[in-house]
């Protein structure tokens, strides 16, 4: 499946976890195990393309379906008729039949309807001798008895809205609208919601709501930003759940236009790290919010009495000072110093307006988090083709890699967050620093192109090897479209590690991990990261399959990996107690490692201590231009080919690799051969190991009159040939095709001369 993924994307990031490998995430499993049928993988998107189980009026999904012959890993299927159907919600195109593309992919639109609950989607697909392939995936269409209001300190408030400031805001001020919904039990939803909010301003134009209706959601919670624009009196706004009766109320009150206001000017900075995590500027513990008093004419006022109060104070928030006199420029400024619970904060400053009332200002989020990455928010991506054109036989050649952070909130890493890289061969620089949330270095081609110890260079599999055995044909050598590893010439792996925190599912939304997440292992447990040279997401000197027997050729692919030793103790640890990870017992306990461990449950159910983040990605040195072409009829080799029949031919290096993404690869036959179909494929951007494949059928006919002459010749030329993207020489190899003879006599006895 991993295969299946990383051929739609032009730049494409591979799966991180162990540090190595990657993944097609979602999927379902498959269908079909014979050598003669078709394997389905089907996995549901969202409209970011992650996986999903659920589908609302707002967040359509995307069905991704990938068919292949002869198991996960095998050729793609084109121009098949894949069928869809759902006993829930809505299926695009309504016929439910689609036809592969030349990569034997096919997706389906899926759309909520009026109903809710589970649903699952049914995918089949006929083989060539009518065998029927099935696959099911199943989903959630929203959730029903929900109730719409705000939490207050675990407290639920139905069918209100919380309004913040309380008071009065200016003419072109802001209030916050503080909605949540929840189940019958009074906690959060986790499942896709919208709701539509309403009000007499918002209706005329004299006030408008950000973000703007709809409001999605996938926590439960939502905080929308109301902004005056002409709004007078009291507004009374009304919060619509999508697709249920259940709504909430609240009040907004705008000052006159002429009433003196307050405005935001600037929170520095926005993003502030958990209390007791901070050092330095590029981690700082407080933020500095600066508001300006105003008169009607938007002309600084001095000497106003300002005070300050905080949107939420969730893990002890604190505000000093809670209030300030403006200065000459009607500056007044606070500092927020973060609590230990992650959350998102404003500040809220109030003024006297020199009448009968006041008037308040709001600041933008000030977000309190860990800073620092989660390792399900760490991804390594490829600019340009995987595969690195001559990178088997040229210096200098140059790919770019990209990693891109995020913490647990999925909120970019502070600027200045640090990526450590290493890479198998080639050279690449060390390390970069994030901006923006990401940052990148530049991979080089150059010595080391081969395993370090000798024993393991000789065992380096080619397309030549003695022992040759492809799955998929039965030529005794040449390109083969299955992996010949494990011990694999010409692929880089490359590491990219950072230092973060495990990913956890928050369960109940309070933004740390409690001990009934432990309990219920709602995390993910990582070992110390390593560079997976195998590609089997082991790092195989420590594995139980490795250890103590380290000659199966499986552990000798794997026996010059290294790891990140983080704790510095020169011993690779594997992180936990369940032998079942693949590693011996280390009579260690299982734990989650990350700042969003709360102070009582540190060294109990989980550690505040830190580790490596990664990601991983290959790339592939090409020994071209030694191109290989094979041709074959089912699985035997052939060379020629006959009108008629179809046949297969596999392309690649020496060492079985694909040709650079974009490559062309084209099939020509001379007179009086044709070819049927499609003549031209181009290669895609893939890691995944073996020949590019292609499929075609000879075809051709002579006419010609037995009673007037000999017959003429029925034979040709078949040539394939590649044309590098890169422009580099052009590769192209020949056959000797044969067209179907016709006499056109029209009787068998020709007559006497």
């Amino acid at each position: 499946m991993a295969v299946a993924f990383t051929m739609m994307l032009a730049i494409a990031a591979c799966g991180g976890g162990g540090g190595g490998g990657g993944g097609f995430k979602g999927d379902s499993g498959g269908s079909g195990n014979g050598s003669d049928t078709y394997f389905l993988q089907v996995a549901l998107k969202d409209a970011d393309g992650n996986d999903t189980s659920i589908v609302s009026s707002t967040s359509p999904g995307t069905l991704q379906v990938f068919v292949t012959r002869n198991g996960k890993k095998g050729p793609a299927v084109p121009d098949v008729i894949v069928l869809a159907s759902t006993d829930s919600g809505l299926l695009f195109p309504s016929s439910g039949s689609k036809l592969t593309n030349s990569d034997g992919f096919v997706t389906f639109r899926i759309e909520a309807g009026e109903g809710k609950g589970a649903g699952t989607i049914e995918v089949s697909v006929n083989d060539e001798v009518g065998n029927t392939v099935t696959e099911r995936v199943n989903f959630q269409l929203g959730e029903t008895g929900l109730r719409l209001g705000y939490l207050e300190s675990g407290t639920f408030f139905e069918n209100e809205i919380k309004i913040s400031p309380s008071g009065p805001i200016s003419s072109e001020g802001e209030a916050i609208l503080t909605l949540a919904i929840v189940e019958e039990n009074g906690l959060p939803v986790q499942s896709a919601e919208s709701i539509s909010i309403s009000s007499p301003c918002l209706d005329s134009g004299d006030a408008t709501t950000e973000p703007a209706n709809p409001v999605a959601t996938v926590t439960g919670q939502v905080t929308v930003t109301y902004l005056a624009n002409g709004c007078e009196g009291v507004d009374t706004v009304t919060a619509r759940l999508i697709g249920s009766a259940a709504q909430a109320v609240g009040d907004v009150e705008v000052a006159a236009p002429s009433a003196n206001g307050m405005l935001f000017v600037s929170a520095t900075p926005e993003l502030i790290v958990l209390r007791g995590t901070g050092g330095g500027a590029e981690r700082p513990e407080r933020s500095v919010v600066t508001f300006q008093a105003v008169n009607s004419a938007n002309e600084p006022l001095e000497g106003v009495r300002v005070s300050f109060d905080l949107s939420t104070d969730v893990g002890e928030l604190r505000l000093s000072p809670t209030s300030a006199v403006s200065d000459a420029e009607g500056l007044v400024t606070t500092i927020v110093s973060s609590g230990d619970v992650a959350t998102g904060v404003r500040v809220i400053a109030t003024a006297d307006s020199g009448d009968t009332s006041n008037v308040s200002a709001v600041s933008d989020v000030i977000t309190v988090s860990t800073g620092l990455p989660d390792q399900n928010s760490i991804s390594l991506s490829v600019e340009g083709g995987f595969v690195v054109e001559e990178g088997m036989t040229k210096d200098g050649v140059t790919r770019n890699l990209i990693v891109r952070m995020a913490d647990k909130f999925n909120n970019p890493v502070p600027d200045g967050t640090p990526a450590v890289f290493t890479t198998e061969y080639g050279a690449i620089e060390s390390t970069c620093k994030t901006v923006g949330g990401a940052c990148s270095v530049v991979w080089t081609s150059q010595a080391p192109r081969v395993p370090t110890l000798d024993d393991n260079q000789d065992l380096v599999v080619t397309i030549n090897s003695p022992g040759y055995n492809c799955p998929s044909h039965n030529g005794s050598s040449g390109p083969c479209p299955d992996d010949l590893g494990p011990i694999r010439g010409g692929r880089s792996t490359i590491l990219v590690t950072a230092i973060g925190e495990e990913s956890f599912i928050d369960r109940n939304g309070n933004g740390i991990f409690d001990q009934d997440e432990a309990e219920d292992g709602l995390w993910s447990n990582l070992t110390e990261a390593f560079l997976d040279n195998s590609e089997n997401g082991f790092y195989d000197p420590a594995s139980q399959a490795c250890n103590p027997d380290e000659s199966s050729l499986n552990c000798r692919a794997g026996s010059e990996e290294i790891f990140i030793d983080y704790n510095n103790n020169g011993f690779f640890d594997a992180d936990g107690d369940d032998i079942g990870n693949g590693y011996p017992d280390e009579g260690v306990l299982a734990v989650y490692n990350g700042l969003l461990c709360p102070l009582e449950g540190d060294g109990i159910w989980c550690t505040r201590e830190l580790l490596n983040v990664r990601d991983s990605a290959v790339l592939i040195l090409s020994a071209d231009p030694n191109w290989a072409v094979s041709l074959y009829r089912g699985r035997t080799p052939v060379s020629s080919t006959t009108a008629g029949n179809t046949y297969t031919a596999y392309v690649a290096d020496l060492f079985n690799n694909k040709p650079t993404a974009g490559s062309t690869v084209s099939i020509t036959a001379g007179e009086p051969c044709t070819i049927e179909g499609k003549t031209s494929y181009e290669v895609p951007n893939t890691t995944a190991p073996g020949a590019f494949t292609i499929g075609f059928t000879q075809a051709g006919v002579v006419e010609y009159d037995s009673c007037a002459g000999p017959a003429p010749s029925t034979t040709g030329e078949l040539t394939i040939s590649l044309t590098p993207k890169d422009g580099g020489p052009e590769f192209s190899k020949g056959w000797i095709c044969s067209a179907n003879l016709v006499d056109t006599a029209p009787d068998p006895l020709c007559p006497t001369p």
